[in-house]
């Protein structure tokens, strides 16, 4: 806390009197990492929006989101390894809460479309820990498959590699 306060050029009793304990201070910098992260995703839950739309909407949404969010996804993978109290108030902040809309409208989609069955759990550990960590882990997927030289379609722009990801997981979930 105080190299954090340094670096911040405030007193390390401003931190202290506003937050109190480090874990406080972990606590609302992820309040506010993710609240605004989620902004983005949460759009697809809209209910004007037949069911069908809502999750291939989702789908796309989260897969633009691992581009910009690869913060969240390396935070998840890291506090993931091991229970522990933060892992817990991840989870139940939320994951879970996130996880049982998407349940939701799964079992929504499930009901009036031919949906391959997948529990949100695992959807959501595709997007997170699939499609997340190709951007997370940009250094190491560049090494694996370095982009060939030539044009565009050569080298597609993060945008249309979560544009392809999103389709290859809609036409798995949608080909029952």
């Amino acid at each position: 806390m105080r190299a954090m306060a340094r670096e911040l050029g405030v007193s390390h009793n401003l931190l202290n009197v506003r937050f109190g304990k480090k874990s406080q201070l972990w606590k609302a910098s992820v309040d506010w990492r993710l609240k605004e992260a989620a902004r983005e995703v949460e759009l697809a839950f809209d209910p004007s929006h037949p069911p069908e739309e809502q999750l291939r909407d989702l789908i796309h949404r989260f897969c633009r989101w691992a581009i910009i969010n690869s913060d969240i996804v390396a935070m998840s993978h890291l506090e993931g390894r091991e229970p522990s109290w933060r892992l817990d108030y991840m989870t139940e902040s939320f994951t879970l809460p996130f996880q049982r809309r998407l349940q939701d409208l799964l079992e929504q989609v499930g009901s009036g479309t031919a949906l391959r069955p997948i529990d949100s759990g695992a959807l959501l550990a595709l997007l997170v820990h699939g499609v997340g960590s190709y951007f997370a882990l940009a250094p190491m997927h560049d090494r694996l498959l370095p982009d060939l030289p030539g044009d565009g379609a050569a080298n597609p722009s993060p945008e249309d590699r979560a544009d392809a990801m999103a389709r290859f997981l809609l036409a798995g979930l949608f080909s029952a």
